[in-house]
Parts: structure tokens; sequence; C-alpha cells
């Protein structure tokens, strides 16, 4: 049984939940604290970049609710129980062990260290899953913080890619311990 909750020095993280992703899409703040206990922005939204993949999580999770902990995390200042931002993965780990995260602040939050802090540990979660040996991140070459806190959580560039929305992205990535790839 996967554990379902992280907690780091400030943070603890949660994932979502197929009820909590349409609170969190419907803007219903009050139903999301209700689920969550954790109070939101208002008005109620996604941090910035998650409003438009959260439809599709939402599908996923309707079909494989099983599958929460691999899709969207809700990150949280633990003393105010204040909303900070997602941590999300892409899936579960393809057949290679590879899986995708990725991160979105509300940008009230950003420049405090939350996204390194929470990467770090999400990164150590799914190294401790069966089958993770990799973790990587896709980051614009424009977006500074997402490079920054791609290198700060150890990942190292592995590629460049083109997305058409976006531009440039590099491909970094992260490889499992040898204690835990051998595992």
């Amino acid at each position: 049984m996967m554990d379902l909750r992280v907690h780091t020095e400030r943070l603890d993280l949660a994932p979502l939940t197929l009820d909590e992703v349409d609170a969190l899409l419907a803007g219903d703040g009050q139903r999301l604290r209700d689920l969550t206990g954790v109070l939101f922005p208002r008005p109620a939204s996604p941090p910035p970049y998650m409003t438009d993949p959260l439809p599709t999580v939402r599908e996923r999770l309707r079909a494989r609710p099983g599958e929460a902990p691999w899709w969207n995390w809700l990150m949280f200042e633990r003393e105010t129980r204040r909303a900070v931002g997602l941590v999300a993965f892409g899936g579960p780990p393809d057949d290679a062990g590879a899986a995708l995260i990725g991160y979105a602040m509300y940008p009230q939050f950003e420049g405090h260290g939350f996204a390194t802090e929470a990467v770090r540990a999400m990164i150590d979660w799914a190294f401790r899953q069966p089958g993770v040996r990799q973790v990587r991140t896709l980051a614009p070459v424009w977006n500074t913080p997402a490079l920054r806190v791609a290198e700060n959580v150890g990942m190292r560039p592995v590629a460049a890619d083109e997305d058409d929305d976006v531009g440039e992205v590099l491909v970094y990535a992260v490889s499992a311990p040898a204690s835990v790839a051998s595992a």
C-alpha cells in the first residue's frame, strides 16, 4: 500500500481525489476546504499552468481512482494550512520505470523555496514506489525558476525538445539511487 501523505520541513502533501479535483475546477473554495481542510486562495482556482491538464486528470481518476497518487498532489503549509501549489506526476511510470513530474505555485508563494522542497520530497516518494528508476521534468528554456528547481533537486539536462505551446524545453532527469534501483 502506498503512503498517501508526504511531509517536509514546512509542507504537507496529499494526492487530490476525484472530488477534490472537481471542486478545484468548479472554483468551490468551501467544498475544497471541507474536503481537504486546507485554505485556498480566493477565488479558488488551480495554480497557473494546472487549469488545462486538470480536466484530463479528472477523467483518468474517474476511470482509475487508484491512480490518484500518480497525478496531482496538493502542497500546503503545515502551520497555516494554506495551499501553496500543486506537484503533479504525468501518470504512472512508463515501462522503463520513468515518471514525469511538474509543479505549479500560487503566485504569492513563489520564491520561498516551497517548490524545491516539495519536488525533492515527491522525487524521494516516487523512488520508494515499485519499479520507478528515473524521474524526469520538462522545463521551457525561458522559465528560469523551473530550471532552477530542477537543478536544485539534483536533476540534470538530458535532452531538448520542442513544444508547440511553449517553444524549446529542456528534459531534466534524475535516476534512482543505486540502493533503490537494485531493490
